[in-house]
């Protein structure tokens, strides 16, 4: 897990790795999110990193590992993460928009609050996540597998669940209405609080 450590202004943010300060503190929030995209990019694996509230535009994340870390509150345009590995990882409220995840391997993490838009995670391993509270439009997560995941109270617009593995997956307080679960296994899932009792 990312060691917290507080933003030196005293605001009770984390501090950036690397950094005394939080990405609002810091001199040049540019110069932050290259930096920190630069410490990804020297290693195929990625632990401990504190990398909440940065800006990473056109950025190829894909083929690295993450372990323990958090984007809180970041956000990514137009990035690639496809064929990644991530583990206990962190994007609550973060903004990806039209970002690759294909093909990654995404267990027990979090994108609560997130807004993703024109994203793919499609060919996934995608299970234990949490998307409460998410706003999803134009996605697609066909051919994955979605296994004890959470979709509570979540705004879906235009979302692909074709061919997934959805059993135990949670669609409390979300209208699937504009949700596309042909060939999937959409009885195994939970739409109403009842059905889990």
């Amino acid at each position: 897990m990312f060691t917290i450590i507080p933003c030196a202004a005293g605001c009770g943010q984390p501090a950036t790795t690397g950094s005394a300060l939080c990405a609002d503190h810091c001199a040049d929030k540019n110069a932050e999110s290259a930096r920190i995209a630069c410490l990804i990019a020297q290693s195929q694996e990625t632990r401990n990193l504190s990398a909440g509230r940065l800006a990473f535009e056109n950025v190829d994340f894909s083929g690295r590992s993450f372990f323990g870390s958090s984007f809180f509150r970041s956000s990514f345009r137009n990035c690639t993460f496809s064929r990644c590995l991530f583990r206990t990882v962190f994007f609550d409220f973060a903004l990806l928009d039209n970002c690759d995840f294909r093909e990654s391997n995404i267990e027990f993490s979090s994108f609560g609050g997130v807004t993703a838009r024109n994203c793919l995670f499609s060919g996934s391993e995608l299970t234990h996540l949490n998307f409460t509270g998410a706003n999803i439009a134009d996605c697609d997560f066909s051919q994955s597998n979605l296994y004890n995941s959470r979709f509570i109270a979540v705004q879906m617009h235009n979302v692909l669940m074709v061919d997934c593995n959805v059993k135990k997956v949670f669609f409390v307080k979300t209208d699937t209405s504009e949700v596309n679960f042909k060939a999937s296994n959409s009885r195994e899932a939970v739409f109403e609080l009842e059905e889990s009792i």
